[in-house]
């Protein structure tokens, strides 16, 4: 017998085996799936919106500065909104744009010193002043005030955006609203 048959016939024989072997293998049992569960659950699920912060004043916020642009400050007129409770200043947070474009960030540690509010939660008036505002001159900065409210969540931002020319020509400043997520 030639090798070419050979490897033939062994393929058949091998073929042949398999079909046998499986036709020989017990049918798949069948069974009936089916269950009940008497068990019923409940639940109740809630939000929470937390008002942010709004102007008080029109405008909301006010640049200004000392001859040549010494001593730059930022003035934010904010208050709670009518009808929200449980809100004040011992729940808010301050926070600014540390790089270009990017998000609004918390300031804490030694840069608090320089937020300093006044008022009630009828007439807040907030000046930044200070370190943050270096690099103000010749540019614009970004500043937020927002609530934290129930279970740590927190308010969109009241957002501050104060710019100032070189040596502190034409000081403006614009609020707005940013989402904090």
């Amino acid at each position: 017998m030639n090798p070419g048959r050979r490897r033939r016939v062994a393929a058949a024989v091998f073929g042949i085996s398999v079909l046998l072997g499986v036709g020989l293998l017990p049918p798949a049992q069948l069974t009936e799936a089916a269950w009940t569960d008497a068990e019923r659950a409940t639940a109740t699920a809630g939000s929470v919106n937390v008002p942010e912060p709004i102007s008080s004043t029109t405008p909301g916020c006010v640049a200004s500065s000392a001859a040549l642009g010494l001593n730059p400050k930022v003035t934010i007129s904010w208050r709670v909104p009518s009808g929200a409770t449980g809100y004040d200043l011992s729940v808010a947070e301050f926070g600014q744009v540390v790089t270009m474009g990017g998000p609004i960030v918390p300031i804490t540690g030694t840069g608090l010193a320089n937020v300093n509010t006044t008022g009630s939660s009828t007439a807040y008036v907030t000046v930044i002043d200070g370190a943050l505002l270096s690099g103000l001159l010749g540019s614009s900065k970004t500043f937020g005030i927002r609530f934290t409210g129930p279970a740590g969540w927190k308010s969109d931002w009241l957002v501050s955006n104060p710019t100032m020319g070189l040596l502190g020509a034409n000081p403006q400043c614009t609020t707005t609203t940013r989402a904090s997520y």
